[in-house]
C-alpha cells in the first residue's frame, strides 16, 4: 500500500473525529433550551405558590387580630353576633383590611384586600360559654372561588348569675 495514501487516510479519520457536527449541536441546543424553558415554568410556579403563602399567613395574622379583640367586648356585645356571619362593628372595627407592599421607587403599594366576618354560637344550654369564630376571604390569582381562613375560640361569662 501506498505510505502517502495511507497517511491522508488517517489524517482524514482524525480531522472527521475530532469535532461536532452541526445536526449534534442544533439538538443539544435545544434539548438546553427545553430544560431551560422547564426551569422558567417552574420559577414562575413557585413565585405564585410563594405568593399564595404570604395571603394565606396575612389572612391568618387578621384572623388572629380581631379575634383577640373579641376577648375585649362585654359579654353584651357577643350577643349581636349570634347564629349568622355579620361584618365586624365593634370599636372601629371594619369589614375588610388591606395590606401594603413596597414598591422599588420606595413607596408603598395596595396588595391584597381581606373581607372580616364573625359569628358568635351558643354552646350549652346555660348561657355561659360562646364560640367565637372570625373569617377572614379574599381572592387569589387563578383560583375560581374565595379562599378563606376561619379561627376560633370561646368565651366564658364569668360575671353572670349560674355560670
Amino acid at each position: 500500500m501506498d505510505p502517502l495514501k495511507n497517511r491522508r487516510l488517517k489524517e482524514a479519520r482524525t480531522q472527521r473525529a475530532s469535532g461536532f457536527t452541526l445536526i449534534e449541536v442544533m439538538i443539544a441546543m435545544a434539548i438546553l433550551a427545553f430544560g431551560l424553558l422547564g426551569l422558567a415554568v417552574l420559577q414562575l410556579h413557585a413565585l405564585q405558590q410563594s405568593a399564595a403563602g404570604r395571603h394565606t399567613t396575612q389572612a391568618s395574622h387578621v384572623a388572629r387580630t380581631f379575634l383577640e379583640q373579641t376577648h375585649r367586648l362585654p359579654w353584651s356585645a357577643l350577643g349581636s353576633a349570634v347564629g349568622t356571619w355579620t361584618d365586624p362593628g365593634w370599636g372601629g372595627a371594619t369589614s375588610s383590611v388591606s395590606t401594603q407592599i413596597a414598591t422599588p421607587d420606595g413607596g408603598l403599594s395596595s396588595e391584597k384586600t381581606y373581607d372580616i366576618a364573625w359569628r358568635v354560637s351558643e354552646v350549652g344550654a346555660a348561657g355561659c360559654l360562646r364560640e367565637v369564630e372570625v373569617r377572614v376571604r379574599w381572592p387569589e390569582a387563578k383560583v375560581t372561588s374565595l379562599k378563606e381562613s376561619i379561627l376560633a375560640t370561646r368565651r366564658y361569662n364569668w360575671g353572670a348569675a349560674g355560670c
